[in-house]
């Protein structure tokens, strides 16, 4: 999946601020510093892979995963970070999170669902190896826990912390960060607390700071979409609307485009709108069926379809093979 080459930098400047060999976590990932220009082309997250599996060596803390998400590194490029620590409440900074996403990937790590009193966040890190996909949840997942304390939640809201892995050596950092209610070799990375602190104003929430730094982010964003190949507009369209279908009007919308001049692009790369989101449903599912974690039904549901049955026949088309038989593989 392509990345922005932030994740690189932010992660480099963090080994940096903490005194610890940078270079050398860059020689060991295969990486360079012309590979982390910000302004640079989007690079494949294997590379952050290799580089986070770097960072545990050179630091020896395989649990580095936790102390890279306290770095002031991450307010150092663009206003996104910086947003998040501004909004009004914990709801609005998931927003942010999920709107402007696609300034650093292009599916959202982060998605919260809301039943009863309790909330579910849901983290979906990127990462493609064990061990580079157990740092960006201990990341992740942290981070969002430091959301929730600024909320003014207590060791006791976090109802409970899954995670998709064995309990790893350093259980104790999990403890620390999580309290006890932990269970591995989950289905999936997740944290359960209190629906109430969604909605309790942040301290520190400036509107004049906030509303220019969103300001800011909505402008990157443009541009970025403005500079995007229409292709890749619809695509990042589309992976942010999942499990959401939008039409061709409503993508059309959504790239900045009349729905006769985006069907008029696309016919010269002889696409279609349909064909467009059909490839980023297949590489959705291909990518959770390959995770392992899910049932086939719950994919089916986060890729948009209406069925399990139709998101069999859609797969049969795409492979020849059911999508059980395509996990069983191994593919």
């Amino acid at each position: 999946m392509p990345i922005s080459p932030l994740h690189l930098r932010t992660l480099i400047d963090t080994l940096a601020l903490d005194g610890h060999p940078h270079r050398r976590a860059l020689e060991l990932a295969g990486l360079s510093e012309a590979d982390m220009e910000p302004q640079g082309p989007w690079v494949d997250d294997a590379w952050l892979d290799r580089l986070m599996q770097a960072a545990m060596a050179v630091t020896g803390d395989p649990a580095y995963g936790f102390t890279a998400s306290t770095s002031l590194a991450q307010t150092r490029y663009g206003p996104h970070a910086l947003l998040i620590v501004q909004a009004p409440s914990l709801r609005q900074a998931l927003q942010d999170i999920r709107e402007f996403a696609p300034l650093l990937v292009e599916t959202p790590e982060l998605d919260v669902i809301e039943q009863g009193g309790e909330s579910l966040m849901v983290a979906r890190p990127l990462g493609c190896s064990p061990e580079g996909l157990r740092f960006r949840t201990e990341w992740l997942m942290s981070l969002c826990v430091q959301l929730s304390r600024r909320a003014g939640g207590r060791g006791e809201d976090v109802l409970e912390a899954t995670f998709p892995y064995p309990q790893p050596s350093h259980i104790e950092r999990y403890r620390t960060v999580f309290g006890q209610n932990l269970r591995f070799n989950a289905e999936r990375a997740t944290l359960r607390f209190p629906s109430l602190l969604l909605d309790t104003p942040l301290p520190g929430h400036d509107r004049v700071v906030y509303d220019t730094l969103r300001l800011q982010a909505e402008t990157q964003l443009a541009l970025r979409f403005q500079r995007m190949d229409i292709v890749h507009a619809m695509r990042q369209a589309v992976f942010k609307a999942l499990p959401q279908v939008p039409d061709a009007q409503e993508l059309a919308a959504l790239v900045g485009q009349s729905e006769r001049s985006l069907r008029r692009q696309l016919a010269k790369r002889g696409l279609s709108c349909a064909e467009v989101v059909q490839r980023c449903q297949r590489e959705v599912a291909e990518r959770l069926l390959a995770e392992g974690r899910l049932p086939i039904k719950q994919i089916a549901d986060e890729t948009g379809f209406s069925s399990a049955s139709c998101f069999h026949r859609a797969f049969r088309r795409w492979h020849g093979v059911t999508p059980s038989e395509w996990r069983g593989s191994g593919t």
